[in-house]
């Protein structure tokens, strides 16, 4: 058995997995990064000026819109996994490419696994960029409600 290859049939690590995969993933969290930059200079200092001026009603309303912001970052990255499988040709079709990216992203994983043999690393790098990019969404979001609630801290 070949752990290691620039291959990929049957192997158990394929160097193409490893290339697709990590630069996906670095597009990916360039993506979160810049959402959350945006965020946390442009919105959470119009969240503190809105609750020291006591209009809680509109913070919170901004507040839940930098939600939405951030899970459209969630949902573009969900797509570049997508595009990206389907673009190198591991999953031919669009609907299947897209679904288990946003299956797999999620780490919920409702669908099987559509992927050749060989390229299963994808799932485990697909994954893990889901993991790091909700991650840092709710640091933000935590962030952003003790700007709205200062009280709480």
């Amino acid at each position: 058995m070949i752990f290691f290859s620039f291959t990929t049939e049957n192997d158990v690590f394929n160097f193409q997995a490893l290339i697709l995969g990590s630069v996906t993933m670095l597009v990916c969290l360039f993506c979160q990064a810049v959402t959350v930059g945006l965020t946390t200079t442009k919105i959470k200092p119009q969240i503190g000026k809105l609750a020291a001026a006591k209009r809680i009603w509109i913070a919170q309303a901004v507040f839940f819109g930098s939600a939405l912001i951030l899970l459209c970052s969630h949902l573009f990255q969900i797509y570049l996994w997508g595009y990206s499988l389907y673009w190198a040709g591991v999953i031919k079709d669009p609907h299947t490419a897209m679904v288990f990216a946003g299956s797999t992203y999620t780490t919920v994983g409702f669908v099987n696994d559509p992927l050749p043999i060989g390229w299963q690393l994808l799932t485990i790098i697909m994954a893990t960029t889901g993991l790091f990019s909700f991650g840092w969404s709710t640091s933000v979001m935590f962030l952003l409600s003790q700007t709205l609630y200062p009280a709480e801290r």
